[in-house]
């Protein structure tokens, strides 16, 4: 079984002062922010309709601007 990464993968974000690892899932991945815990970027992520399952480097330019 093999990993596959869709053509788009971006393997690190640009966020507010920091860089997000792309190879994380969604609601760790934005903890690198500063001030944000895993309890508040997993109500950012519901209130965004984003999929909990995906990982940061999944995101389109729509979601990240979000």
């Amino acid at each position: 079984m093999s990993l596959m990464i869709p053509e788009k993968f971006q393997h690190f974000l640009r966020g507010p002062n920091t860089n997000i690892n792309g190879r994380q899932k969604i609601v760790f991945a934005i903890t690198a922010v500063k001030v944000v815990r895993w309890r508040y970027a997993h109500v950012v992520s519901r209130k965004a309709d984003i999929d909990l399952a995906k990982w940061a480097g999944e995101l389109t330019e729509d979601e990240v601007e979000l």
